[in-house]
């Protein structure tokens, strides 16, 4: 048997795995943060608690439809039952089952997934409730997610995080002793080769070691798993965000002490470097900041660096510019939005017969449209839509918000804009921009 497809597999991060258990143990709380497959889910399994009741759930098996649905699930899974038990609950009801096991350790993986829904700063707000007033020190909670969870900040609530008091734990690409380990059970396996090619991301480097292991010569292994996982790879880049793309892509070969990255002109990309580590695309090795797996970095490296540069462009005219900025700021922070005044500086000078239609129609993955009685009427939006509707009808998200555009492609499903059927869109932005 394959030991590489066995979900019991963990090397490499005990010491963190004991720090963090520590922390839930004494009542701390805390965010476990990581790129996608980094191995944050791996983690959370492996934790154990000795004078807590532990509590595991995954918002992937939540229905979260509604906040009264996932605390449904919540609530199921705090009493030890499939997250599908309870249909719905209320606040006080999970508050409640939780306050009759204290002292409780709350696990929740998946946690960012909140973020796309409605109701997601508010669920937060009560879980910050929960650690903060109600049950303190008898509750200690882990969310688990990816770098949108530590980054995201309650504007409904002085800006406050996902847990008050949580500390950051960021999952770091696996050293050059935990890939040894991760290879033994492949004699012959060459480490630096796997280092150089999955960068100790544990997942990349798993399915190199699946491969080896199947007697898949090295190169080909490679190629094959290029082919599995080269779809996660927009994910990452995704993940990285403006400026961790851009120290990637800067980053010297030889890589950067961390005595030079404390040092102008490196030192403004600390948080960057913090970043990329826990999607997996930077590391440390030897003492130096380097570049991660090469699998992905040569991806990145080798794509045109303006092409899709937006996951959204927000389309519409300046009399409907408040619905505008709201939704620019609820998406900012996840996806890197296209919102005219934010480009200001950019469009200064330039030629709006030029960058509106390459900015509209070519450079970004989709155009949210808001389709007013204005909107159909002014020069400058037709602009904006002809360019998107002309080539890529398919990237068109449009919101009936008055009036419907005279020239609408055939067959295209769009959404109403009243303020009832406005309550669910940025949830579902969310979601149709991480598919």
């Amino acid at each position: 048997m394959n030991p590489y497809y066995s979900s019991a597999l963990f090397v490499g991060r005990h010491a963190q795995l004991a720090q963090v258990a520590g922390m839930l143990e004494q009542g701390r709380s805390a965010l476990l943060i990581g790129g996608r497959r980094v191995g944050k889910s791996t983690f959370a399994r492996h934790l154990a608690s000795e004078r807590r009741w532990l509590v595991r759930t995954d918002v992937m098996g939540w229905d979260t439809s509604s906040e009264s649905a996932a605390l449904g699930a919540l609530l199921s899974a705090v009493e030890g039952r499939q997250e599908t038990a309870h249909a719905s609950a209320t606040r006080h009801e999970v508050a409640e089952a939780l306050a009759a096991r204290r002292p409780v350790t709350l696990v929740v993986d998946e946690a960012d997934r909140v973020l796309a829904t409605a109701w997601g700063p508010g669920f937060f707000a009560f879980l910050r409730w929960l650690d903060d007033t109600h049950l303190r020190d008898d509750i200690a909670i882990l969310l688990a997610g990816g770098p949108v969870l530590a980054l995201f900040r309650d504007p409904d609530d002085r800006g406050s995080p996902p847990l008050n008091t949580a500390e950051p734990k960021f999952l770091d690409p696996l050293d050059r002793d935990a890939v040894a380990e991760l290879a033994a059970p492949t004699p012959g396996a060459d480490v630096d080769r796997l280092l150089d090619h999955g960068g100790g991301h544990a997942w990349l480097t798993t399915r190199l070691l699946a491969e080896l292991h199947d007697g898949t010569p090295f190169d080909d292994a490679v190629d094959d798993v290029f082919d599995q996982v080269v779809g996660t790879f927009p994910v990452w880049e995704r993940q990285l965000g403006e400026a961790g793309r851009r120290l990637v892509r800067d980053l010297p070969d030889g890589g950067l002490t961390r005595e030079e990255l404390r040092r102008p002109p490196w030192s403004r990309h600390r948080e960057a470097v913090r970043l990329g580590r826990s999607v997996g695309a930077l590391r440390f090795s030897g003492g130096r900041l380097t570049r991660g797996p090469r699998l992905f970095t040569e991806w990145l490296l080798g794509r045109d660096p303006d092409e899709l540069v937006f996951d959204l462009a927000i389309s519409y005219a300046s009399e409907d510019e408040p619905l505008a900025r709201q939704l620019n700021h609820q998406l900012r922070a996840e996806f890197k939005v296209f919102y005219a005044p934010d480009q200001d500086a950019a469009l200064w000078g330039g030629d709006l017969t030029r960058l509106l239609p390459n900015t509209y129609g070519v450079r970004s993955r989709y155009v949210l449209v808001l389709s007013t009685e204005v909107y159909a009427a002014k020069h400058w939006t037709r602009v904006e839509y002809d360019s998107v509707a002309a080539r890529h009808p398919d990237r068109i998200l449009l919101l009936d918000c008055g009036r419907l555009p005279d020239d609408l492609p055939a067959g295209l499903v769009y959404r109403g804009g009243s303020p009832a059927e406005l309550v669910g869109l940025v949830g579902a932005l969310k979601r149709k921009l991480t598919a």
